[in-house]
């Protein structure tokens, strides 16, 4: 493909009618659309500084995917929350009141974790502070704030899954 066929303005409002077109059979808000259609053009133009855009029937395989991960994070989600809804109630402020043994259950997890985890998990979660404040609290890295509370939470759930 030429590179003046790839700048054509009549072209690119035509393709672009045919994404958003396209997206709109998988999702229903206008917003998601729009999303999706700036991710698809964003593939494009990363394909297009690889070597080409590959035609409408590459973009229409892009979109659907975009279009498709997007409705199983969703699911995905949904999944998450109505899991969470089944530990605790939420209340009117829409916060989430977890009973008494899942509460005693996340401390002793939370207990269980190696001094340098369970210091950072305890910082973030009990005292409300954020990564770069914990690090400067602790004299460390951000990233290092940041790895050991992923590895504290893995660890946290593990135990809790165990427990299940």
């Amino acid at each position: 493909m030429s590179e003046s066929a790839d700048l054509d303005p009549e072209r690119f409002a035509a393709d672009d009618r045919f994404v958003r077109a396209l997206l709109r059979r998988f999702v229903s808000d206008p917003n998601a659309v729009d999303d999706l259609a700036q991710e698809t053009w964003m593939a494009v133009l990363r394909q297009a500084a690889g070597g080409g855009f590959l035609g409408r029937a590459w973009l229409s395989t892009v979109a659907r995917n975009f279009a498709l991960q997007t409705l199983r994070g969703d699911q995905r989600r949904l999944v998450r929350e109505a899991r969470a809804a089944q530990d605790g109630t939420v209340e009117a402020d829409g916060e989430v009141r977890c009973d008494e043994e899942l509460r005693g259950r996340v401390l002793a997890a939370v207990e269980a974790l190696e001094d340098r985890y369970r210091e950072v998990v305890r910082l973030r979660y009990f005292e409300d502070l954020l990564p770069c404040q914990i690090a400067d609290r602790m004299g460390l890295p951000v990233e290092t704030v940041r790895t050991r509370l992923k590895r504290g939470l893995a660890q946290v759930r593990g135990a809790l899954t165990r427990r299940r």
